[in-house]
């Protein structure tokens, strides 16, 4: 289902937003995420996608599911594909890499007859995702930045992440444990109880100890060399 609504993503984002790029969209641990090439201007004007976009994409997804059940499975020759996704380089490149590797080009579709959203890949769907995918389970997390195949030398994408469930209690339920996560961070934590700070001076991530926190780091190592003196470690 994860990776279904990967692609259920990439559909409402061509939707909103006319010569946008799609790249790669996996299923991950507690969701999936879809990297994008958004045009520089649509209609004319410049654009900039935003996490305030989330919900209107979270929207168009929620209309699309009903009418999305099976995805067909076709195979392409070579020359059908590289048609296929002509106005895509992203897709091209991955094309010659299948072509090299002498495996099979596949694409899977889904969506209504008229308005089928097509794309390049292996396989693993939902049987129909209008009866498997609760419209209440899945949610637009956030954006990233992410290069191209990970190379810095390559365009940066906009990566977009969602949360995916069995259900909408198992959602709530994840995103209850995320925000008490946030609440016990130590970057917070620290300085939040006077225990360290940072300095750009010093570099990011690296604590200064104030007085308190060096009296509560002392007596844990204290704590430490007590329990392996008795040990014997």
């Amino acid at each position: 289902n994860r990776h279904s609504l990967a692609h259920l993503l990439a559909a409402a984002v061509g939707e909103l937003y006319p010569g946008t790029k799609n790249t790669i969209g996996p299923a991950i641990d507690n969701g999936f995420y879809y990297d994008f090439e958004f045009p520089a201007e649509i209609d004319g004007k410049p654009f900039t996608i935003s996490e305030k976009d989330l919900p209107k994409i979270e929207k168009v997804m929620r209309k699309m599911l009903p009418s999305w059940h099976g995805f067909s499975h076709k195979e392409l020759s070579e020359k059908e594909a590289r048609a296929t996704f002509a106005n895509n380089p992203y897709k091209l490149e991955l094309i010659e890499e299948i072509v090299k590797k002498g495996e099979k080009i596949t694409v899977y579709s889904s969506g209504p007859e008229s308005k089928q959203f097509t794309d390049l890949c292996r396989g693993g769907h939902s049987d129909d995702m209008a009866k498997d995918v609760p419209a209440d389970s899945f949610k637009l997390l956030r954006l990233a930045g992410a290069y191209w195949r990970g190379d810095e030398t390559k365009t940066m994408l906009t990566r977009i992440y969602g949360l995916a469930f069995g259900s909408k209690l198992a959602l709530d339920e994840y995103e209850t444990m995320l925000e008490e996560a946030k609440k016990r961070d130590h970057k917070i934590l620290g300085p939040a109880l006077d225990l360290f700070t940072f300095s750009d001076l010093v570099g990011a991530g690296l604590p200064l100890w104030t007085p308190k926190g060096t009296v509560v780091r002392n007596l844990l190592d204290n704590f430490v060399w007590e329990l392996r003196s008795a040990h014997g470690y």
